[in-house]
């Protein structure tokens, strides 16, 4: 099995778009019409065009499974809480490869990738069984509420 991280290219945009209405449905039991998908979804690639965000596949045998979103906080993204800091907006894996280490492989890549544009910490906010996993991660409660999306905030 062949496994790669590689930025996002327009190739992927029907796996991308199937990936985040999946993650929207599953993860976060939300029903998006297909015009708010496609306006979030091509709101996110002109972001990561002009590298205001990075958005990142995860291919097993060149079938895109999985998808991280990061950046650094800064005025120009439409998120920021911490200005100069690393953030990880949104990491999915297919429901069928989740506790296999391709979410710890994502979740490491970008942070890799956000550490080599000098930033002042990392961070993200997180609820429910996903804090489990960014705890393993490394990562710890910093006591913080999240402006944007009332969750707590977890620093490393």
């Amino acid at each position: 099995m062949e496994v790669k991280i590689r930025s996002y290219s327009d190739l992927d945009y029907a796996a991308f778009k199937e990936m985040l209405a999946t993650c929207f449905h599953q993860d976060y039991n939300m029903q998006l019409t297909e015009e708010q998908l496609d306006r979030w979804q091509n709101a996110l690639i002109r972001r990561a065009a002009v590298e205001i965000v990075f958005l990142d596949i995860l291919l097993i045998d060149d079938v895109a499974k999985g998808f991280i979103l990061y950046q650094v906080d800064s005025p120009e993204s439409d998120w920021c809480v911490k200005e100069g800091y690393g953030t990880i907006r949104e990491l999915y894996v297919a429901a069928d490869l989740r506790h296999a280490g391709y979410g710890r492989a994502l979740a490491a890549h970008a942070e890799s990738q956000l550490n080599l544009k000098n930033i002042k910490g990392l961070y993200l906010t997180s609820e429910d069984e996903a804090m489990v996993f960014w705890t393993k991660m490394g990562y710890k409660d910093s006591g913080e509420i999240c402006s944007e999306n009332d969750s707590p905030i977890f620093v490393k």
